[in-house]
């Protein structure tokens, strides 16, 4: 009799375990990534081109196990809107940007906080981005360079506020 009860005890810590190893990664993929959400620009605490100024601009952040999607909304200096969507797959490998032209991205988490991203065309880069978020969860900060599309060679920082 004693050996049932033993062997029982031993059953019920051994389901005891499976239950809470199959349930850790659940609860790990369903806690919210702290990039996930809507951000907007915060004009007065950036430090922007004087070649790439706009009048306001709104990241929304979806991030899935595979990708990071920024879809970006705005206005630029001459009063148009622009709005675009732009796919980041953080597993450090190049994957082509669509409708680019031999235009190819490596992005990578360099911790929970941090998605950094290169572009490079023809083996060359031509843009990098790095995106932090704060330990509060209330600012993202971008730090965004490279060379546009004449050439020239631009640098800014663009403070985000969460929405």
């Amino acid at each position: 009799m004693m050996r049932s009860t033993l062997q029982q005890r031993r059953l019920s810590l051994f389901l005891l375990v499976m239950l809470v190893a199959l349930a850790a990664p659940a609860a790990r993929s369903q806690q919210k990534n702290p990039f996930a959400g809507t951000w907007r620009a915060n004009l007065s605490k950036s430090l922007r081109d004087p070649n790439h100024l706009f009048k306001s601009a709104t990241l929304t952040f979806e991030v899935s196990d595979e990708a990071v999607s920024l879809t970006y909304n705005g206005v630029n200096m001459s009063d148009a809107e622009e709005t675009g969507t732009f796919k980041m797959h953080p597993d450090g490998k190049e994957h082509p940007i669509p409708g680019s032209s031999g235009l190819v991205e490596t992005s990578r988490w360099a911790g929970p906080r941090t998605l950094v991203t290169v572009a490079k065309q023809n083996g060359k880069v031509v843009g990098r981005a790095t995106y932090v978020v704060s330990e509060d969860g209330k600012t993202l900060t971008a730090k965004i360079s490279g060379r546009d599309a004449s050439g020239a060679e631009f640098e800014q920082i663009i403070v985000c506020d969460r929405e």
